[in-house]
C-alpha cells in the first residue's frame, strides 16, 4: 500500500510557508563567529522593526545599574553581546512569520522549540559542540510540523487525535497517518532553504534512534535536550508525553545526569527570560 503523501509531494508545498527573511539569512552566515562586526550586525538588524524592538526590551531589561536607557541596537549588541543579539534576533524574526491558523498550536509549537533550543545550547557546551548551531538546531527542530499543517490541515488534525488516543509519538503518528514525518520534512526544507548543513542535518535526525540512525552528534545534542525540554516541562503543553531518551545519544554527549542536573535551575531561568523577551 502506498503511503498516503511523498516527502516530493509535501515539499512542492513549501511555499505554503513563508521564505526565510533576509535577516535570518545573514544571523545564519554568523553563526560561530564571535567576532562579527556590531556596526555589520546592527545594520543587518535595524532592517526588522519587530526585532530591534525585542532586542531593546531584553537590552533595557539587563541594564540595571547601567546609566540612562539603551536606545540603539549597536548599545543593545555591546551590551547584551553577540550570542545573545543572534538568539533573540533569529528566534524573533523566525517567530513572528511562522504561525499557523487553528487547530495548530503555533504558540505552543514556539514554546516547546525555545526550551529545545534552551536545552541544546547547555548540552552542546558541555559536549564541545557549536552553540550556536545546537540554538539554531533546537529552535527549528520541528519546523516540519507547519510545513505538514499547511500542507495537509485536517489530516493533521487527524495525526494530533491519533496521537493522544493511542499515546504514541508524534513521528509515528504522523507516518501512520501522513506517510512521513516532521524530522524527515523539516530536513529536506532546511537543505531547501540553504541552511547550515549541520543545522539540516539535525533537524532531519532529532527523532532517529542513536543506534540505527546515523551517527549525528548535533542530532544528539537536539534529541537529548527534547528530552530535557519536555521533563523540566519548557512549553510542551498539558499531557505533552517525554519521549524515550536513547542512552547513546547521551553517552556520546557525555552527559553524567547526577552533575548534568546542576545545569536546570540555569536552564529554567533563562526559558522564563527569553519567553518574557520574545513575548511567548
Amino acid at each position: 500500500m502506498n503511503p498516503p503523501f511523498t516527502l516530493e509531494q509535501v515539499l512542492a508545498r513549501a511555499d505554503a510557508l513563508p521564505a526565510l527573511p533576509q535577516i535570518v539569512a545573514r544571523i545564519l552566515e554568523m553563526l560561530g563567529d564571535e567576532e562579527v562586526n556590531v556596526e555589520v550586525l546592527s545594520g543587518h538588524i535595524v532592517s526588522d522593526p519587530a526585532v530591534v524592538a525585542r532586542l531593546l526590551a531584553a537590552a533595557n531589561a539587563g541594564a540595571l545599574g547601567a546609566s540612562g536607557r539603551v536606545e540603539s541596537v549597536r548599545q543593545a549588541i555591546i551590551l547584551l553581546g553577540v550570542s545573545r543579539v543572534r538568539d533573540i534576533t533569529l528566534a524573533t524574526a523566525i517567530m513572528d512569520r511562522f504561525n499557523a491558523a487553528p487547530p495548530f498550536d503555533a504558540r505552543r509549537l514556539w514554546l516547546h522549540s525555545l526550551g529545545v533550543a534552551i536545552c541544546a545550547q547547555e548540552v552542546a557546551r558541555g559536549a564541545g559542540l557549536d552553540v550556536d548551531v545546537a540554538y539554531t538546531a533546537g529552535l527549528l527542530h520541528d519546523i516540519g510540523q507547519l510545513l505538514l499543517f499547511a500542507f495537509a490541515p485536517a489530516a493533521y488534525a487527524g495525526v494530533q487525535r491519533l496521537r493522544i488516543d493511542r499515546d504514541i509519538d508524534i513521528v509515528d503518528a504522523e507516518r501512520e497517518v501522513l506517510g512521513v514525518d516532521h524530522a524527515q520534512v523539516g530536513g529536506a526544507l532546511a537543505r531547501r532553504w540553504k541552511m547550515p548543513e549541520d543545522v539540516a542535518d539535525a533537524i532531519a535526525a532529532h527523532h532517529a534512534s542513536a543506534d540505527s540512525g546515523p551517527e549525528n552528534e548535533m542530532a544528539d545534542a537536539v534529541h537529548v535536550a527534547e528530552v530535557l525540554s519536555h521533563a523540566l516541562n519548557l512549553g510542551g503543553g498539558e499531557g505533552a508525553r517525554v519521549p524515550r531518551l536513547w542512552d547513546l545519544s547521551s553517552v556520546r554527549m557525555g552527559i553524567d545526569w547526577c552533575q548534568f542536573a546542576a545545569h536546570f535551575p540555569v536552564i529554567e531561568a533563562r526559558f522564563v527570560g527569553a519567553r518574557i523577551t520574545l513575548g511567548l
